[in-house]
């Protein structure tokens, strides 16, 4: 692509992002205070999903553990919440120095392993943090959870506004880092680790920032679920949450962030729905669509050939 329609491209995508930052924006006078609440919640995992494909589609690193960064980032604004302070950008800054620590810890072993290694060690590290914080029952409540969280204060239009806020800075950070240097190295070390140890870069380091990068934003989005349902559980961090996070991705296209955004905020709205109007019935929509897209859409509803589509 030449240099002008790659501005051109570049610019199309900033002011179709502003437009639909606008249209959300706008929600709180279209929709009643239940469908405002669901909102919120499908944007904080819509959030999530595009931090795993940051993970997944960018740096080439295939997780089934990412459930456990929105586990600990849940975890650090409960019982930041609890035992500190009622404000909640305290709680969310709480959370995502959380899973920047988590990331390190667990990354720094994760990512010397590779392809399948690594998505048996994610797999791993999530069944850790489940039963760490299943046994952990003084500090996070164990099976029944962490309860008697305070409330945010905020009104439901408020915290959807703050939700809002939250999702939009924090999928403008994963935009940003994966157009620069750092995505760049990143992307380079997915597709050949030996040319870039040649040239000199720490391949290692590289992909441990993409894992910090897509864990502390995950978190974010944990600390947002956590506020908005003032309880968080083992079942938080579970697979099955991994899996969620994961068919999100591959709905909206892995090679993109805004598609596993928009596929996120869908589906835990059609999860409502259908759960709703057909009860345990909802799984079978749930799986057929998902069928249906990946026959269809190989490369998901919103998904390019392009690396570097928004």
């Amino acid at each position: 692509m030449r240099g002008g329609d790659a501005r051109m491209s570049r610019l199309t995508r900033r002011l179709a992002f502003a437009a639909a930052l606008v249209l959300l924006a706008a929600m709180p006078y279209m929709l009643d205070a239940y469908r405002l609440d669901l909102l919120a919640g499908g944007l904080a995992y819509g959030l999530m999903a595009a931090s795993l494909a940051f993970l997944v589609g960018h740096g080439g690193l295939p997780s089934l553990g990412h459930a456990a960064f929105l586990g600990v980032g849940a975890y650090a604004a409960g019982l930041t919440a609890k035992h500190v302070t009622p404000n909640v950008a305290l709680q969310l800054l709480v959370a995502i120095a959380a899973g920047v620590l988590f990331a390190l810890l667990t990354g720094w072993f994760a990512v010397r392993t590779r392809g399948f290694f690594f998505l048996m060690f994610t797999l791993a590290i999530g069944e850790i943090a489940v039963q760490a914080a299943t046994r952990s029952t003084r500090v996070t409540g164990g099976d029944n959870g962490l309860a008697d969280i305070p409330p945010t204060g905020l009104d439901v239009v408020t915290f959807y506004w703050w939700a809002l806020a939250v999702v939009a800075v924090g999928f403008g950070v994963l935009v940003l880092l994966r157009d620069g240097p750092l995505g760049r190295s990143i992307a380079g070390a997915r597709e050949n680790e030996a040319r870039m140890a040649a040239l000199g870069y720490h391949v290692t380091g590289v992909r441990l920032a993409a894992v910090v990068i897509a864990g502390a934003v995950c978190a974010a989005g944990g600390a947002l679920v956590e506020q908005k349902d003032t309880f968080v559980a083992p079942t938080h961090l579970e697979i099955g949450v991994s899996v969620l996070l994961l068919i999100m991705v591959l709905l909206g296209g892995r090679q993109t962030l805004i598609g596993p955004l928009i596929a996120g905020v869908g589906l835990i709205v059609l999860r409502s729905v259908t759960s709703t109007a057909l009860g345990e019935l909802w799984l079978l929509v749930e799986g057929a669509l998902f069928v249906i897209c990946v026959y269809l859409l190989p490369n998901g509803l919103l998904g390019r050939r392009r690396a570097q589509a928004a």
